[in-house]
């Protein structure tokens, strides 16, 4: 199966945060500008996001965006683990008898 190639259109005009909001530059600020208000150029400065999640999914599923991990909770999450299999295994130790050496 061939590798799942990135959207270039959409990559050039949406960025995914690190928590995985999706944002991109509004429309309608490129030219004719003349008759819009100085307060409408400055909002439309302004990087916008998305607000709709389904919107949000797709445009992450087109970019190939994975979810970026802390690797502090990663490595936190598997010491819990290990942990808890460590107390699984105590018990059954302390019944085992003792090997006497000779």
């Amino acid at each position: 199966m061939p590798k799942m190639k990135t959207h270039k259109g959409m990559k050039k005009r949406f960025k995914v945060s690190a928590t995985g909001k999706v944002s991109h530059k509004r429309c309608g600020s490129s030219h004719l500008n003349s008759h819009k208000s100085g307060k409408q150029i400055r909002k439309l400065r302004k990087k916008s996001k998305l607000n709709v999640s389904a919107e949000n999914r797709r445009v992450r599923t087109a970019l190939r965006h994975k979810p970026s991990v802390n690797p502090l909770a990663v490595e936190a999450e598997r010491l819990a683990a290990q942990a808890v299999q460590a107390e699984g295994e105590a018990p059954k130790a302390a019944e085992a008898p003792p090997a006497e050496n000779n």
